[in-house]
């Protein structure tokens, strides 16, 4: 019997093709790792600014929320920064007189968004709490 030395074309072949198929999906995993970590970090940075802005809504009193004028956001936006070109909206719907509903919304990336709604009842006090 001869000896042999080495591996034969076939053997080195498929090894070939079983570490192309390992690197390529390792490359597919870190890619939708990093576009997962972006994602995550984009919905981190909008529901920091919503609840900032749900702080301004809390302490804002009952008789300034108005559902006919044009609300805005009223705190600092520049944590949005990353996320632009970002948009902002303020509905504010009162089902009965003595409650406004205030939905905040921020819409970046075409087609992310996140909302906030925050119900604000006239108790007659100071509107802190």
């Amino acid at each position: 019997m001869r000896r042999s030395r080495g591996f034969s074309m076939a053997e080195v072949l498929v090894a070939l093709a079983v570490l192309a198929i390992v690197i390529t999906t390792t490359i597919a995993m870190f890619a939708e790792r990093t576009k997962r970590l972006r994602q995550a970090s984009e919905t981190i940075l909008a529901w920091q600014a919503l609840s900032n802005e749900a702080e301004y809504w809390r302490r804002e009193s009952f008789s300034q929320i108005d559902v006919a004028s044009n609300q805005t956001f009223k705190s600092d936006l520049s944590i949005l920064t990353p996320l632009a070109p970002y948009t902002t909206a303020v509905k504010v719907d009162s089902p009965r007189a003595d409650i406004r509903n205030v939905t905040l919304t921020i819409r970046w990336a075409a087609n992310r968004e996140a909302h906030l709604a925050v119900a604000r009842v006239n108790t007659g006090g100071s509107g802190l709490w």
